[in-house]
């Protein structure tokens, strides 16, 4: 992986690891959905299972090697795909980490991301939602955008977006995309998140 894309996929490793890590008390709230909606993936993409969690890419996309949190535990599992670099040299990818013994539900999960993505990145724009999603018992919205040096010394703004889930069998999973802010909608980034579907 080249460097621009390695600190995009690091600090979604990052945050999604400090999810499932870090101490934080459980939390719950009412549904009010709305900001991201599970729908069919375009024509043309690739289903893909990461994790134990399906959803799809564009065609060009392609897996990364990744390895769960260190400290997680043996039930804790991660995988990854990436986009191609853009002209700016900057690329994008999704990353799911599965913990099969979450310590806190979705809702603290998420939070807990968007204080680790403050601190570590100087998150802004910030937008959490409590969402319904079907197969899981809970699901928690975060976005957020930062911005991250590139190699030829210039800063890209990249946009952040997860989603937690709370599944039946007591797991969790953790659905981070990240890209380059001018690209994101032009490379489906968002739809990669909307097309996530669990239980089936």
């Amino acid at each position: 992986m080249r460097r621009p894309q390695l600190i995009a996929a690091r600090a979604a490793v990052l945050v999604g690891a400090f999810a499932l890590l870090a101490g934080c008390t459980s939390s719950s709230g009412d549904d009010t959905g709305g900001v991201l909606t599970p729908s069919a993936a375009p024509s043309g993409w690739n289903a893909q299972e990461l994790a134990g969690v399906q959803l799809s890419t564009p065609a060009d996309w392609e897996s990364y090697e990744t390895e769960p949190p260190s400290g997680g535990g043996a039930d804790v599992t991660a995988a990854g795909m990436k986009m191609p670099l853009g002209p700016d040299g900057a690329g994008g990818s999704v990353y799911v980490v599965t913990s099969g013994s979450p310590t806190r539900d979705a809702k603290a999960s998420s939070a807990n991301s968007r204080t680790v993505g403050e601190a570590t990145l100087g998150a802004e724009d910030v937008v959490e939602e409590d969402l319904t999603w079907p197969g899981a018992d809970a699901a928690a919205y975060l976005a957020y955008e930062a911005d991250l040096p590139m190699p030829s010394g210039d800063d890209v703004r990249f946009r952040y977006e997860t989603l937690t889930l709370d599944l039946p069998d007591g797991s969790q999973s953790i659905v981070t995309v990240v890209g380059p802010v001018s690209r994101y909608d032009e490379t489906g980034q968002h739809d990669v998140l909307a097309s996530v579907t669990v239980g089936e």
